[in-house]
């Protein structure tokens, strides 16, 4: 088709053309302007770009909160990870700094407000350190690896970090691993190379307590003259199997005699005692009635 001829076809019945593209576009506006306009509140992760590996910002919060302005059906659809929080360091100098939070958003949303509009922290030179780990298990004794982890961050936040902590609940095979302080307070904004510690359950902790010993009663055909044996034993074992163990039974090799022997103790699966346990007895025929 020539140039002419496709001229031509557009000039063709051209004011009802014009018209129906008015039509449309003042329709289309109408449409826009009776949507309602309404705001939403989201919180977002601060993100940080221009600064690179050598250097790390201390101090600057971990989330903002953004108040975003748009049409209804916009902001309905609208994924939080649209909104995107940020703060550029490009061409700040090591030492403390203040910079505006910077926002990008979708189109057709507009920033009404950020809490805070500009945050002040401190860049400093990255520093590393290992750290050893320390897994505590409240109810087990555990072995676990590694035994020393690499921390990385801000070389002010390293050097208050002393180890590497874990704590192990349910003898599960992993564990996170959090860096902390002299007092045994969370470093917040180091990382940790690895970040967990595989632990392995190698028995139950142990724990030990004094209970009182009572002896198995004789036949009925012995008569026990003279009894000495400890009022209370110590007994150890699991705390879990512990509870509830205020005394323990003792089997008697009863026999006529004068004689020490050792004690037979029922105890709670898990649960041993401390020491042998003896008895010094006399003992005689219970004699049968004339």
């Amino acid at each position: 088709m020539s140039p002419i001829e496709l001229l031509r076809r557009l000039l063709h019945n051209w004011p009802i053309k014009l018209a129906a593209l008015l039509t449309a576009t003042i329709l289309w506006y109408q449409l826009r302007e009776v949507e309602p306009v309404v705001e939403r509140s989201l919180e977002r992760p601060l993100e940080v770009v221009g600064v690179d590996a050598e250097r790390r910002p201390v101090g600057l919060p971990g989330r903002v909160l953004v108040r975003l302005r748009g049409t209804a059906r916009i902001l309905k659809n609208l994924h939080p990870n649209a909104v995107v929080t940020f703060v550029d360091l490009s061409g700040v100098e090591e030492g403390p700094f203040t910079v505006p939070v910077q926002v990008r958003t979708p189109s057709g949303v507009r920033v009404v407000e950020v809490v805070p509009a500009e945050v002040s922290a401190v860049l400093e030179r990255q520093g590393a350190a290992v750290l050893p780990v320390v897994v505590f298990a409240p109810e087990n004794v555990v072995s676990y690896n590694p035994k020393s982890v690499e921390a990385r961050g801000a070389a002010s936040l390293v050097e208050r970090a002393r180890a590497a902590i874990g704590v192990d609940m349910d003898g599960k095979g992993k564990v996170t691993l959090v860096p902390v302080d002299d007092d045994g307070r969370p470093v917040e904004g180091l990382e940790l190379d690895p970040a967990a510690a595989e632990v392995e359950v190698v028995g139950p902790l142990l724990t030990s307590k004094e209970v009182d010993l009572v002896l198995a009663p004789p036949p009925e055909d012995l008569r026990p003259v003279s009894v000495k044996v400890p009022a209370r034993v110590v007994v150890v074992g699991p705390p879990k199997a512990l509870e509830g163990v205020s005394s323990v039974i003792a089997k008697v090799d009863w026999r006529v005699g004068e004689y020490t022997t050792a004690l037979e103790l029922s105890l709670p699966e898990g649960v041993s005692v401390i020491g042998s346990v003896l008895a010094q007895l006399k003992v005689e025929p219970v004699k049968p009635l004339e």
